[in-house]
């Protein structure tokens, strides 16, 4: 792999030729959103969007996973260099508000975190390996470490991302998605109007392998008495959204707020609830939204967790500081925080991020500094999924958000010139 450097070359959806090529990664573009609602562009009856699967621990290496066998065919992706005056007119346009930040300078915290993990990866081990070519930890480091010093110079001259950093653009172009962190109304302790629990995992989980699906632990109470429940939820359609998005918040009846997040899974298939219901004749396809499903499973609560128990897929939880938490192990940041496929953008890296927030057009955009800083099962290949934040702006963006976008990997020029 020589130096691990990578060069300019021309803009296109083509691999780098001169010198060390950065890219040429087998992927095809994965599932959608995860939700619980089938996708309102959705055809053929209704087909439910795919599940979130649970976010997952860093690896310590960047090592590719096999694509799933439901894959129709590998299709290729690589980066390749933008000239100076094409980076330079893109990096006038980035615009912090449209990521809710005042300032470039904002990124600094965020900037940090992605750094605390940078700075335990051996700086000479190889972050992202393709045919052709590498980038180091080290050299990632050194690109944040770079863009960390060049923060409060950026809102009077964002032209120094240019001036710094080569931009390699991603082609084909990723899907791009959108999670968030619900909001719900729970107790630590049951009591009358709180009756649906979120669990923390089951000791004995790992001996058991199966055991514990939606059926055992929701109807059969196979968990009930063993002091496992965090939290009480009001609606059994809450605690499936919990489970589905990862984590959340829990708002407790003395106005104070807890984080939970993903503990573990019983690795078992998942099963949209939107298509539950629709298979099931509970609600028609054009009123398959949000507050109408959790409308009929507050109206119907057996009959809701009867259905629900064809989703085998159970997630358990632990209480966090943060109402959000990635792979990193620290707080996510709404409209900055992506998570990847580490294979093809690796945790830590830094990128500009171009697109709309709405598959459904409008005035919305996004075009800012965006961290990997998240991972997640069915995140793989050409897909990113971009982190929200909580609230009904989140939620709404979350439902629609399904669209391509433009990624461009920032690298510092000084950390292709040294050796790691």
């Amino acid at each position: 792999m020589g130096s691990g450097r990578l060069r300019g070359g021309p803009r296109g959806r083509r691999l780098l030729t001169a010198g060390l090529a950065l890219a040429l990664v087998f992927v095809l573009l994965g599932c959608g959103v995860g939700d619980y609602v089938p996708w309102p562009s959705s055809s053929g009856g209704g087909r439910s969007a795919p599940a979130r699967r649970p976010r997952v621990s860093a690896p310590s290496s960047p090592a590719p996973a096999a694509p799933p066998e439901d894959y129709l065919a590998p299709a290729p992706a690589g980066f390749s260099a933008l000239r100076g005056s094409e980076s330079l007119l893109l990096a006038g346009q980035l615009s912090p508000a449209s990521q809710s930040l005042r300032s470039f300078a904002d990124l600094a915290g965020p900037l940090r975190h992605s750094l605390g993990h940078l700075s335990r990866m051996s700086p000479g081990a190889p972050a992202l390996v393709q045919p052709g070519g590498s980038l180091t930890w080290g050299q990632l480091r050194q690109s944040a470490q770079e863009l960390l010093s060049v923060l409060p110079d950026l809102d009077a001259n964002p032209g120094l991302l240019s001036e710094r950093f080569i931009w390699y653009e991603l082609a084909p172009s990723p899907l791009l998605t959108g999670y968030y962190s619900p909001e719900m109304e729970a107790s630590l302790e049951r009591q009358p109007g709180y009756d649906y629990p979120l669990y923390a995992p089951p000791p004995d989980m790992a001996a058991r392998p199966g055991a514990y699906d939606r059926r055992a632990v929701d109807l059969d109470r196979a968990l009930a008495g063993r002091g496992l429940e965090l939290a009480w939820l009001k609606n059994p359609a809450d605690a499936f959204l919990m489970q589905t998005e990862g984590g959340g918040s829990l708002r407790l009846p003395d106005g104070s707020v807890r984080g939970v997040h993903f503990a573990a899974a019983n690795g078992l298939p998942f099963k949209g609830l939107g298509q539950i219901l629709l298979d099931a004749g509970a609600l028609p396809k054009e009123r398959l939204n949000r507050e109408a499903i959790r409308s009929w499973c507050a109206a119907n609560p057996a009959r809701a967790l009867e259905l629900m128990a064809e989703n085998a897929s159970y997630v358990f939880f632990r209480f966090t500081a943060a109402a959000s938490e990635g792979s990193l192990g620290k707080p996510l940041t709404p409209l900055v925080s992506l998570a990847t496929d580490p294979s093809l953008l690796p945790l830590g890296a830094v990128a500009v991020l171009s697109a709309p927030l709405s598959a459904q057009g409008g005035a919305e955009s996004l075009r800012g500094l965006v961290l990997a800083q998240d991972s997640g099962a069915d995140i793989r290949g050409l897909r990113l999924d971009l982190y929200l934040g909580s609230g009904e702006r989140a939620e709404r963006l979350e439902a629609t958000m399904r669209t391509p976008a433009t990624l461009y990997l920032l690298v510092s020029k000084s950390a292709l010139r040294a050796r790691p």
